[in-house]
This record gives structure tokens, C-alpha cells and sequence, in this order.
């Protein structure tokens, strides 16, 4: 009975999914259509995971790639680049986390 209910609720889910510009025009040439493979919703696929939709359609994330940017400082990710100010904070984030790390070890 679940195991329906999933592939029903499955069945309709690209149908209302916020897509990228570029999926929306390859969806209507044609190029993609209606998803041949079924990817479980990503907040069922872990419990941890507050995302609703997956990003991009799943032969893209397939057969594809997707192409993303990150900027890192060491080993904290800077979300918005502001100049001195973002890296000031990561700084200062990690300047946190090691002091967090170095007295739980130390005083363990």
C-alpha cells in the first residue's frame, strides 16, 4: 500500500517543480519530455535533507553535468562575496571552530 501511494505521489512530481531556464526550454523542444527515470524526492531520500525538489531534471543529473560555483577560505564556505567583509567572517568562523576543537580535545 505505501509502496502505491510513493509511486503515485512519484508519478506527478516533476509536473509543479520550479525549473532553470534552460530546463524549461529543453522540456518544451522536446529534448528531455517527461522524465524516463524516477528519482525519489531528495527529503525522502535522506532524513536530514530540508530540500523539497530536486534541482534539475534527472537525465540531467544523469547523463549530464551541472556546473556550480563555490568560493571556499580554507575550509569555510563564503555564500556572498562582500569584499573584506566575507573575509573577515570566515576568519572569524574559523577562528570559532578551531578554538571549539582545540578545547574539547583539550580538555577531554
Amino acid at each position: 500500500m505505501q509502496g502505491d501511494a510513493r509511486r503515485r505521489r512519484n508519478e506527478n512530481y516533476f509536473e509543479d517543480i520550479p525549473r532553470s531556464k534552460l530546463e524549461r526550454q529543453m522540456a518544451q523542444t522536446g529534448d528531455w519530455g517527461e522524465p524516463s527515470i524516477t528519482l525519489r524526492p531528495p527529503n525522502e531520500a535522506t532524513a536530514s535533507t530540508p530540500v523539497q525538489y530536486w534541482q534539475h531534471h534527472p537525465e540531467k543529473l544523469i547523463f549530464q553535468s551541472c556546473d556550480y560555483k563555490a568560493f571556499y577560505l580554507g575550509s569555510m564556505l563564503i555564500k556572498e562575496l562582500r569584499g573584506t567583509e566575507s573575509t573577515q567572517d570566515a576568519c572569524a568562523k574559523m577562528r570559532v571552530s578551531l578554538n571549539f576543537h582545540f578545547n574539547s580535545m583539550y580538555f577531554s
